[in-house]
C-alpha cells in the first residue's frame, strides 16, 4: 500500500479536502463511530473541541469544519491505512497491533512490503 491508495468512505473527501494525515488522525481517534462535526463558527466559538484539539498540529480542523459542518459522519476504522501510518512514524508490529485492536500477524501483513 502507498499514501496515495485511497482511503475508505468519508475519509477519503477528508483527504482530499485537508489532507491525509488530516483523514489518518481522525480514523485513528474515532474509527468505527458516527461522530458530529460541528459548524465553523462552533468551533471557533470552542477551541478546546475535540476535533479542534486533535487537528491542532496540522492546523485543518475549520477546513473540515467548513466541509462538514453541522453533519454526522461515520468514520472508518481504515485499518490497512493506519497502520502502515504508524509503521512509518516508527511503531512496532505489537504496537500497532494493540492500537488498532488487531493481531501481531494481521499488522505484519498490513504493514509487509510498504515499509
Amino acid at each position: 500500500m502507498t499514501d496515495s491508495a485511497p482511503l475508505p468512505g468519508v475519509l477519503e473527501e477528508i483527504a482530499d479536502i485537508a489532507g491525509r494525515a488530516t483523514a489518518i488522525a481522525m480514523a485513528l481517534a474515532w474509527g468505527g463511530r458516527e461522530i458530529h462535526i460541528p459548524k465553523p463558527r462552533h468551533l471557533a466559538r470552542h477551541p478546546d473541541h475535540p476535533l479542534a484539539r486533535l487537528l491542532e498540529a496540522e492546523g485543518t480542523a475549520l477546513r473540515v469544519s467548513d466541509y462538514l459542518g453541522g453533519c454526522s459522519v461515520y468514520l472508518p476504522r481504515a485499518r490497512r491505512a493506519c497502520a502502515v501510518h504508524l509503521a512509518r512514524a516508527g511503531a512496532t508490529p505489537g504496537e500497532i497491533a494493540a492500537r488498532l485492536s488487531l493481531s501481531p500477524s494481521a499488522a505484519r501483513r498490513y504493514i509487509r512490503g510498504v515499509l
